[in-house]
């Protein structure tokens, strides 16, 4: 192992060294859907990382990015139906994590302004919901995808 995939966060999380919150709700075509590594200000948001250690979304084979997509789409109809999100977000970005993944983060009605849109990566530790909220939310979202 290089010393870039020893002290990335997400191959951690792919070689089961680093348990998110909510753990991992699916290995499938070399994905891992994950709660997200860190608190969060939205229950159910989880991130869907690729077990290869590549950089971006043009990295992956076209299979992979096949995979992706349906499992992310799966993802946010769950976020939507048995979360009650209004919405949810697919944001990638690599600047922090230079390893793919992809955030699938729910939008609730309730969410404030200030957490909507790109503003939710800028949340403040007091906008943390308890373990235990996302714990409950990734549990229902594992049941939900089966």
């Amino acid at each position: 192992m290089s010393d870039e995939t020893e002290s990335c966060v997400a191959c951690q999380i792919v070689a089961g060294r680093l348990v998110p919150t909510g753990g991992v709700l699916r290995r499938e075509h070399g994905l891992h859907l994950h709660g997200v590594a860190g608190p969060t200000p939205v229950a159910g948001w989880v991130v869907v990382t690729v077990a290869r250690h590549v950089r971006c979304l043009g990295d992956l084979t076209d299979d992979e990015a096949g995979h992706l997509a349906r499992l992310a789409s799966r993802v946010q109809r769950a976020q939507r139906e048995v979360l009650g999100a209004e919405t949810a977000y697919a944001v990638s970005l690599g600047e922090v994590v230079r390893h793919f993944h992809l955030h699938l983060i729910p939008r609730f009605p309730s969410t404030p302004e200030r957490l909507r849109g790109p503003r939710i990566f800028q949340f403040a530790p007091d906008d943390a919901v308890p373990a235990s909220a996302q714990e409950q939310a990734i549990a229902t979202l594992r049941q939900a995808l089966g």
